[in-house]
């Protein structure tokens, strides 16, 4: 019973991708968009959301500074490693 419950499960996804896969959206009127938009709102969040928990990065201990940094002051320090703004007198790279 199971397995039959699996093929079925199966078939209805591949069909619905299918037809999610068929539809062109450029087509649509605005409120067909909105309509559509709608329909697949519930099946796209939870797969997104699941994307989002897997891809979690981690990192090291010698560059956690980046996480907890400003931009602003991460390119400062990029500008003076690599000897141009300010800290270098202006001459860039060359």
């Amino acid at each position: 019973m199971k397995k039959e419950i699996a093929e079925a499960k199966r078939k209805i996804e591949m069909l619905t991708n299918h037809l999610l896969d068929s539809i062109d959206v450029d087509l649509l009127s605005d409120a067909q968009k909105i309509a559509y938009l709608k329909a697949i709102q519930p099946y796209i969040m939870p797969r997104l959301e699941s994307i989002k928990q897997d891809t979690n990065v981690s990192v090291s201990d010698n560059l956690q500074w980046l996480l907890e940094a400003d931009e602003l002051d991460i390119e400062e320090t990029i500008k003076h490693k690599i000897g141009i703004g300010k800290f270098g007198g202006g001459k860039g790279l060359a």
